[in-house]
């Protein structure tokens, strides 16, 4: 295939012929001219001569003419070309933000831009005629990834890529590059041109945004503070990080170590030693973090000369343990409080921690000291909890007796038709608010165990409705003194596998509330059930619950009501939803205002129940 010349290369051709003609025609002329002065040719051989001459004279005034016409077409290209050359480095010149330059086939630079020599740290004297792997990281040139680079934007036209890149002083930064393969027109590869631009920052940012994501994910305070606390250091490494170390304060005000991770498993055991010597209050680095409360930050370590505030400190010993070459230690701070303090160490020679770092890391550490001042607070919680649940058991067995000692007394001395029924009215008062009492004691009771994830139901046969018309027997005497009628509504049996305590303390809490708020109307518990569910309902006909109320009738201590003869704690329809859930069932309320309430618990006939279930109910 011949190849395609360009108007330039045929212009030039062109002047290289007319130079060539001319000096044969001159050649020729001056050899005429040299036979015509020596006058001893013959007559006819001169006029020959003198033929050739004027042929000679007038090839040469054409070449002349034509070389003219060549040069006069090749001015304004040259000019064009020196224009363009000129408009090209203008513009790599005047791009200060990306690194511009053009390769050869074979991966050689053939030309470098200012921005490419502010960005690198190349001058074009430097870097042109050498190969481009000078510009990559050792591990990517020995897995050959430039010339895969080449190899595909040769393929696809054009490659975008992000890696790491090398400056003449051996730092690294993160680098997004844009190669494109060049083609002539007859489609030979002439060679490359690359665009780079340092996007370090922005690939830091992204990281650490994902990091602030992954720790809302990963530090909850339902783990606990020593879990937190290690979760939060392996959350920094190696991400951030080579090593982290998580600092808490004594009791004395000294600080140790509370968690630690590093990314060699065999440096960790070297730091066992420095990390438990108890470092003074006013020595440099985490210590005198947890006591003023603000950052330190060593931007550039020098391995071998650490500062002269380090060099002797147990900091400075952790330091030439690990062989640190940037540093940062931030304050964990909640209400003013300092509860520790979170120590990085970098030992790469390009991982650097800047301005930028620390306000991230200060961020994550915020967020770090609020789950682990929540952990403490949850803990403190369960505690007070376990306490209240203790307290109700005990209460529980002394409530039980006082009631049938009540109900014996009323029996006996107080009889249905004894003539002053002041004592009788006394005594169902007094039965009345111990019931109550028992009711608060067993909510209580419940609440710990929910709370402490200690709730195991005991699951047996039983039928629903006798237990329905067990639990209304037991109401009758509060359902006369309420002035309600109290019916139950079943038929057949809904015999299943439930939990008769739970179940019973359901119903007993439905039954209550309706007749607590359906004062002086009709209460009807109804019992219903298919081929795969049972349905306990109970229905008042008292003035009813708001809508905007219902969405927070089940939540804990949530009362929808501002009656002062209706007194509680709200409690009583938590604990509820807590026991149906458990279940694996629902409960639902269907009310307007002036109609009463509905409230409909829906169980199947099994009791089991899945885990996700379980750890909800838990949470």
């Amino acid at each position: 295939m011949l190849r395609r010349w360009t108007f330039a290369q045929q212009v030039g051709a062109g002047l290289s012929v007319c130079l060539l003609a001319g000096l044969i025609l001159l050649a020729i002329m001056v050899s005429a001219a040299h036979t015509l002065v020596a006058g001893d040719a013959l007559a006819s051989h001169q006029d020959s001569n003198l033929r050739t001459l004027l042929a000679a004279l007038l090839g040469l005034g054409c070449v002349a003419a034509l070389g003219m016409v060549l040069r006069n077409a090749l001015g304004p290209m040259h000019a064009e070309r020196l224009q363009s050359e000129q408009r090209l480095h203008l513009f790599m010149d005047g791009v200060s933000d990306y690194a511009l330059c053009f390769l050869e086939s074979d991966g050689k630079v053939s030309c470098w831009s200012t921005g490419a020599e502010r960005l690198t740290g190349w001058t074009s004297e430097d870097i042109v005629g050498q190969d481009v792997e000078l510009l990559h990281v050792p591990d990517a040139v020995a897995r050959c990834v430039p010339a895969s680079y080449r190899e595909r934007a040769a393929r696809e036209r054009r490659l975008q890529s992000e890696g790491w890149r090398m400056r003449k002083d051996g730092s690294r930064f993160w680098a997004e590059t844009l190669l494109t393969a060049l083609y002539d027109d007859a489609g030979h590869l002439q060679g490359f041109a690359e665009v780079t631009r340092d996007i370090t920052e922005r690939k830091r940012t992204e990281r650490m945004q994902a990091l602030l994501a992954e720790a809302g994910r990963v530090l909850q305070p339902q783990a606990g503070a020593e879990a937190l606390g290690a979760d939060l250091t392996r959350l920094c490494v190696p991400e951030v990080a080579d090593a982290c170390v998580l600092y808490l304060p004594d009791e004395d005000g000294h600080v140790r170590p509370g968690a630690v991770t590093c990314a060699d498993a065999a440096t960790q055991t070297r730091l066992w030693e420095p990390l438990l010597r108890r470092p003074a209050r006013d020595e440099p680095g985490p210590a005198r973090v947890v006591y003023t409360g603000r950052a330190e930050r060593f931007a550039e370590v020098d391995p071998e000369r650490l500062p002269a505030s380090v060099n002797d400190s147990t900091y400075g010993e952790l330091w030439r343990a690990l062989g640190v070459r940037s540093a940062l230690s931030v304050p964990l701070i909640v209400d003013n409080r300092v509860l520790g303090a979170l120590c990085l160490l970098s030992t790469r020679p390009h991982r650097h921690y800047g301005a930028a770092d620390q306000a991230f890391l200060e961020e994550l550490s915020s967020r770090a000291a609020l789950a682990l001042d929540n952990a403490r607070l949850l803990a403190a919680t369960q505690g007070a909890l376990e306490l209240i649940g203790v307290a109700a058991h005990d209460l529980g067995n002394p409530l039980s007796s006082l009631q049938l000692r009540l109900r014996r007394l009323r029996l006996q001395c107080a009889p249905a038709n004894a003539e002053d029924p002041r004592l009788r009215e006394g005594l169902l008062l007094a039965e009345d608010e111990t019931k109550r009492l028992g009711r608060l004691v067993h909510n209580l009771l419940d609440l710990s165990r929910l709370s402490g994830g200690r709730l195991e139901l005991e699951a047996r046969p039983m039928d629903l409705v006798e237990l329905a018309r067990e639990v209304v027997a037991r109401h009758e005497d509060q359902a006369t003194a309420a002035g309600c009628a109290l019916t139950v509504h079943a038929r057949g049996a809904a015999s299943g596998r439930w939990d008769r305590q739970r179940l019973d303390r359901v119903l007993t809490n439905l039954v209550s509330n309706a007749l607590k708020f359906g004062r002086g109307q009709p209460v009807e518990v109804r019992v219903e059930h298919d081929a795969h569910k049972a349905r306990l309902i109970v229905r008042d006909h008292g003035a009813g619950i708001p809508v905007e109320d219902q969405q927070r009738l089940f939540a804990r201590f949530e009362r929808v009501t501002t009656d002062s003869h209706a007194p509680g704690f709200g409690l009583g329809l938590y604990i509820v939803r807590q026991l149906v859930e458990a279940h694996g069932g629902t409960i639902r309320v269907h009310s307007r205002q002036g109609e009463g309430a509905e409230f409909t618990v829906e169980l199947p006939f099994s009791s089991e129940v899945p885990a996700s279930v379980v750890a909800a109910i838990r949470a």
